[in-house]
């Protein structure tokens, strides 16, 4: 169904030349009952606007054969998209990347990027192609009985069929999280991730650049932090004045579980506003600690930003249900999202009602991504039913 605009009102004859004037009280009631029809037809606009940013195709397309997530992807210099997500192996866990050569229609060609046995945590791969054309993948490599939590960043420079360790980007001893890696017009290629060291329970944005395509990085740089609040799961993107947007998940605001914020940098990362500007925060009726978290976002060719994320908000509320109550203590939201985005047209002062892409409450679908192709076409990825796929999209 198409939506061209406002619902026509029909309006009778001499209803705007009231006797009294307008001062009686059916007039005052018609005009408070136009305003709440105005506010209607303006929430209806929005969200139509909002669902017509992109059009997409109605397939999902399948990455890899078995169970796997996290999915992300980069566009090669040639035109090949390189998949990256994690899986179970017989003995371990691995990182592996499939291919697509007709934009992310079909995927073969599965290779490992790394693989490790034993109670290995081995997750959390983020591709991106230098212009010398070789391939970085950064990832979590943790080991929790050793309390060894390492970022590190492999390489490869034959197009992603072999690859070797290039440097760790950051160790620690409690948690490192969702690296997230940037190449700013300069040549600086930064890294974004979300760290507990020192402040667990609590987690902070921050930020390494290195100067030599990732052979070696610099001190940590806070990006976001709050007391009590557990920032990450950071996406960056480059608006078209030059600032940098980063968008998190945090836990700042209760009774929600997790909603979204951003800072910006105005200075090629040197520095970060200490403002904490809300993207979103779920919409469910019910005042619960639902959550919208785990963000990806991308700004399109129209300069319009996308923000991707997950949340539980359609979950129909039921008290100490633990499917249906995020309080319950047996509640666990990552069953019950659906994978969700919002736009903004205007640098992200405002943002569109959220659109839902992908899942249910029963079919939960998380880990998503998005990305945006040289076509101008845009990917969402996603784990769903416990593999890894993409959907295309064509902005408006």
């Amino acid at each position: 169904m198409a939506l061209n605009g406002p619902p026509i009102v029909d309006i009778p004859e001499g209803a705007g030349r009231s006797r009294c004037g307008g001062r009686c009280a059916a007039c005052c009631l018609a005009r408070f009952l136009g305003s709440l029809l105005i506010l209607s037809v303006g929430s209806v606009m929005g969200i139509a606007a909002a669902a017509m940013a992109v059009e997409w195709e109605p397939d999902l397309r399948l990455l890899y054969e078995g169970r796997a997530a996290y999915p992300r992807v980069v566009e090669l210099a040639d035109g090949t998209l390189l998949a990256t997500f994690d899986h179970p192996t017989a003995t371990g866990r691995a990182i592996g990347s499939t291919r697509s050569t007709n934009g992310g229609r079909t995927w073969e060609e599965y290779q490992r990027v790394w693989e490790e046995p034993g109670p290995v945590d081995l997750a959390n791969a983020f591709p991106l192609q230098l212009p010398d054309g070789t391939i970085l993948v950064a990832l979590r490599h943790h080991r929790p009985e050793q309390r060894r939590y390492r970022l590190e960043v492999y390489a490869s420079e034959d197009q992603g069929y072999h690859w070797a360790l290039r440097s760790v980007l950051a160790e620690g001893t409690t948690g490192l999280w969702e690296p997230f890696l940037m190449l700013l017009p300069d040549g600086t290629l930064q890294a974004y991730y979300a760290s507990e060291e020192g402040c667990y329970p609590d987690q902070t944005i921050e930020m390494r650049s290195s100067p030599d395509q990732g052979h070696t990085w610099g001190t940590p740089l806070t990006v976001a932090s709050k007391a009590r609040s557990r920032d990450g799961m950071p996406a960056v993107v480059r608006l078209a004045a030059g600032e940098l947007l980063v968008v998190f998940e945090a836990q700042d605001l209760p009774p929600y579980r997790f909603v979204l914020r951003a800072v910006r940098s105005r200075d090629g990362g040197a520095s970060w506003s200490e403002e904490r500007e809300l993207v979103y925060r779920p919409a469910n009726p019910a005042r619960r600690p639902w959550s919208a978290g785990a963000p990806s976002a991308v700004v399109t060719a129209q300069s319009r930003i996308m923000v991707g994320f997950q949340t539980d908000e359609q979950v129909r509320y039921q008290p100490d249900d633990p499917r249906q109550d995020p309080a319950a203590p047996a509640y666990n939201y990552l069953r019950h999202t659906s994978f969700a985005f919002v736009t903004s047209d205007d640098h992200a002062e405002t943002w569109n009602p959220a659109v839902h892409l992908v899942g249910s409450p029963e079919q939960p679908a998380c880990w998503n991504a998005l990305y945006l192709l040289e076509s101008g076409r845009i990917l969402a990825l996603t784990t769903y039913q416990g593999r890894v796929w993409c959907k295309i999209g064509c902005p408006n």
